[in-house]
């Protein structure tokens, strides 16, 4: 039997982004996405461990085996501006519920690899130095959580408790998008074991922790339904508003700001079997799509196991930065001119 959705709902929340939260969202509409995780060890993009059905002993082996020494958040951070970027968006955990911050809720997490640093927490203080915003990306559907499939209220409670300490440990927050609850889809058989939720989410409660805690942060589910209340902006994956040419966004566009999430190379995460970095005129010419529609543009990359982003995909940001500053890209809502030919690096 399939698992039919309805969509949760959410109308006792009571708090929204603040104005000057919202204002500040719109005015730094270039942010790299980045999907990091222990599923980088692999190089098959970040659904390996449900794809490939990894049983979770041998996964968490990848615990002694993820040790990113070539990151710097320092140099992460220097490329946002070298780009012309003005934010980050980062994987805190994904799907396979491995989380990148020194989280006390669970030894899955980052800290407990042969790593051990804060990944999260080092990258915080690099870019509040430099002026830049942080947006969290968190995943509501967890394979790994024992209490996802076993205890629902506990599983409610743990993911709130991990939003609670993302929210106070790390500063200032610009913004929270979730994955992982997509109401409309139907899943059958293994894959209703493995996605359906047991219960509600308890929405309202959540974008009310969130907005009490961060008043600033812009909250967005990628649910691939309109803004739902507590909800302060509507995202289109690989897509543009109300295209829906993927066939899994939705043609339906809300009252809320808006954003378009792009790939730099083929997938989300890191796989070089798929490499295809895409030309920097292709990127400016999604971007000034994106602006045309008054959304803002989200640009993905898959950092390496080693915990560097990769060479071409850098040369490609920095060659769009030197566009967006010359041409002044960014400096309004008004829609700019993509080039016709690729930019001098």
């Amino acid at each position: 039997m399939a698992a039919d959705y309805t969509i949760e709902n959410s109308s006792k929340a009571k708090l929204q982004v603040t104005p000057e939260g919202a204002a500040a969202y719109l005015a730094n509409p270039y942010i790299l996405s980045v999907h990091w995780g222990l599923y980088a060890l692999q190089g098959r993009g970040e659904w390996v461990y449900w794809n490939e059905r990894i049983p979770l002993d041998v996964y968490r082996r990848r615990l002694s085996q993820f040790n990113p020494v070539r990151f710097n958040a320092e140099e992460w951070a220097d490329l946002l501006v070298e780009s012309g970027l003005r934010g980050l968006l980062i994987t805190t955990k994904h799907h396979d519920g491995f989380c990148m911050w020194d989280t006390q809720l669970t030894d899955w997490n980052i800290t407990r690899s042969v790593f051990k640093r804060d990944i999260i927490g080092e990258l915080a203080q690099a870019l509040h130095d430099r002026g830049l915003k942080l947006h969290f990306y968190y995943s509501l559907l967890d394979w790994t959580a024992p209490s996802y499939r076993n205890d629902w209220p506990a599983y409610v409670a743990y993911y709130q408790g991990h939003l609670r300490e993302l929210l106070t440990h790390y500063g200032k927050i610009d913004g929270v998008i979730f994955d992982g609850y997509w109401p409309r889809a139907k899943f059958e058989g293994e894959w209703a074991e493995a996605f359906a939720a047991r219960g509600k989410w308890d929405l309202a409660g959540t974008y009310d922790l969130i907005h009490s805690l961060q008043p600033q942060a812009m909250v967005c589910n990628n649910s691939h339904v309109p803004p739902q209340p507590g909800e302060d902006y509507q995202v289109w994956e690989l897509d543009f508003p109300g295209e829906n040419t993927t066939g899994f966004n939705t043609t339906e566009i809300g009252a809320m700001p808006k954003a378009v999430w792009w790939n730099l190379n083929s997938g989300w995460a890191y796989n070089p079997g798929i490499h295809n970095v895409k030309s920097p005129e292709t990127i400016l010419q999604a971007m000034a799509k994106a602006r045309s529609t008054n959304s803002v543009f989200y640009l993905n990359v898959g950092p390496r196991p080693w915990g560097d982003i990769h060479p071409e995909e850098q040369q490609a940001l920095r060659a769009i930065g030197k566009y967006v500053r010359e041409y002044r890209m960014l400096d309004n809502r008004a829609p700019a001119a993509a080039p016709q030919a690729a930019p001098k690096t």
